[in-house]
Order: structure tokens, then C-alpha cells, then sequence
């Protein structure tokens, strides 16, 4: 991972932190799975959204990816992850 990328994730995570109570309210109490999703990727990384998304909705193999986006398989493996912790944290919530 370059290491602007780690800087940038890392700031990122951080003002997730901070946003997540804040977003998580306005959604209520019991809120459509669809909404709950949004709030994942909202909270996401926007290189992780990127990367995310082109894996899942274009369905692009995590080499191919790596090379539109000129970073290392390591990279996208981790923004993927991210992202599948960001959908995992904002379910488990309105659970």
C-alpha cells in the first residue's frame, strides 16, 4: 500500500468514527436494509467505495482492479475489506 493511501485511510477511519453516531440516528430505529447499506458506503473510504464498487458491481477481478487504480493487489484487498467491515458494523447495529 503507497503510503499516501495509508495516510488517507487512516484520517478516513477516523472521521468515521466521529460521523458514524451522527448518521446512524438519522436513520432511526428499525431502517430498510437498502438504507443501511447506504450508510455503509456513505461511511466508507471513497478509494475503498471505488475500488468496492468496481469489484462488486462491475465484477472485476482484484488484478484488474489493481491496475486501473495503480496501486498493488495488497491495496485493493484491503479496501474490500473495509468496505465488507463498514457493511458488517452498520448491520450488526440494527440488529
Amino acid at each position: 500500500m503507497k503510503w499516501h493511501h495509508h495516510l488517507s485511510r487512516a484520517y478516513w477511519l477516523r472521521i468515521r468514527a466521529k460521523r458514524y453516531p451522527h448518521y446512524a440516528r438519522r436513520l432511526g430505529f428499525d431502517p430498510p436494509v437498502l438504507d443501511q447499506l447506504d450508510l455503509a458506503m456513505i461511511l466508507l473510504w471513497p478509494f475503498a467505495r471505488r475500488v468496492f464498487l468496481m469489484h462488486r458491481v462491475d465484477d472485476l477481478p482484484y488484478e484488474a482492479i489493481a491496475k486501473v487504480v495503480d496501486v498493488d493487489v495488497a491495496t485493493v484487498e484491503c479496501c474490500i475489506a473495509d468496505a465488507l467491515w463498514s457493511v458488517r458494523m452498520v448491520r450488526r447495529e440494527f440488529e
